[in-house]
């Protein structure tokens, strides 16, 4: 099998920055997309000191950088007070820190810029309007599954990993920004409820809300109809959502198969969103695959030293998403403890315990 021949099926973020770093080391990329064209996805992502650093690996960052935007702060409210819980500084101490900074960004031109860099390699095809199935696979060389959460690819090599589909719903909508009394408009803004929380934050070079609802099912506005009144207004302005059931992969005892295969992204891992992390996990990959394939000619045996080095940090990730979730939407007695907690310990000390994510950096 030719080693110097990639392909990769999905042509989202994980798949462009996958195919940058095969790329980078010289192979040849075809990149297989169902879609007849790339349409704007998703709405905004949080892009954290890892996946800044992955982005710099990748050669990427100074074309994503311009169209990011720099929160001053994260902002975790109290949902049905309104009090602000904790400030968390995304400033220049932040950065020194963690090595690199905090930004947000919209998706679509997060993949906008990776395709921009992708079409600097000429060794880089994209085929759009092709659905590729790895259950038959008979291309020329390894193939690499990057096909999210729903991945046929991920199916097709591991019959019994189906993504799960949580009892959480996710609501989505972008527009303008609305002044809120009280509200810092320009932080990532962390509201936390029973069964449920609100992120918001701004995002595009036109200056868009991203704003996320999770609930139980009901409706944004039903669900938090006895918030505090700032976020019930600003509830209130959103003109239309779009929403899905959220989902999550177990932890799979392996991301390849045989000598030819891999999963990356949400493919391999995806969790729930509740620690802001999928396209950062996504970069990572990437940026490992790169490294490793710059020193390791067979293809097998990169894609094993890529589970080896990748599956206990996202399966860690895996866990704390999940138990992020169930504090943000504790209720009665309980939430009033977490609040307590959030108020008592330190900034900094809040910070220290997300070092191991975006520490990646320093820890490999």
């Amino acid at each position: 099998m030719n080693s110097d021949h990639f392909s990769i099926i999905g042509g989202g973020i994980a798949g462009l920055a996958t195919a940058i770093a095969v790329a980078k080391t010289g192979r040849t990329v075809v990149i297989y997309e169902r879609s007849a064209r790339f349409e704007p996805v998703g709405a905004g992502l949080q892009l954290g000191p890892n996946a800044v650093l992955a982005l710099k690996r990748l050669g990427a960052w100074d074309v994503v950088e311009p169209f990011t935007f720099s929160p001053p702060a994260i902002h975790i409210r109290d949902g049905q007070t309104g009090k602000l819980l904790k400030e968390l500084n995304l400033g220049k101490k932040f950065e020194v820190r963690f090595g690199q900074p905090y930004r947000v960004a919209l998706r679509a031109d997060l993949h906008e810029a990776l395709i921009k860099v992708a079409s600097t390699f000429s060794h880089i095809k994209i085929h759009m309007n092709q659905e590729v199935s790895m259950a038959d696979w008979r291309g020329s060389g390894p193939v690499i599954g990057a096909d999210g959460v729903w991945s046929p690819s991920r199916e097709n090599l591991f019959p019994d990993s189906a993504a799960i589909i949580s009892t959480d719903n996710i609501y989505r909508s972008l527009g303008p920004i609305h002044s809120v009394s009280g509200v810092n408009m320009e932080c990532v803004n962390l509201w936390l409820y029973p069964g449920g929380h609100v992120v918001h934050y701004p995002v595009g070079r036109d200056g868009k809300l991203n704003l996320v609802a999770i609930t139980q099912g009901k409706p944004p506005l039903e669900h938090f109809a006895d918030a505090e009144t700032s976020l019930v207004r600003l509830l209130q302005k959103v003109p239309s959502w779009t929403n899905w059931p959220a989902a999550f992969v177990r932890p799979l005892g392996s991301w390849s198969s045989g000598p030819h295969a891999l999963l990356v992204g949400d493919a391999a891992h995806a969790t729930l969103p509740y620690l802001a992390q999928g396209a950062a996990m996504a970069l990572e990959d990437a940026a490992l695959l790169l490294e490793i394939l710059q020193s390791e000619s067979n293809a097998e045996v990169a894609f094993q030293k890529v589970y080896m080095s990748r599956s206990q940090r996202t399966s860690r990730l895996h866990a704390a998403s999940l138990r992020a979730g169930k504090i943000y939407h504790l209720g009665s007695f309980a939430a009033k403890a977490r609040n307590a907690a959030i108020q008592f310990i330190p900034s900094q000390l809040q910070l220290a315990q997300m070092a191991w994510v975006y520490n990646w950096a320093n820890s490999d």
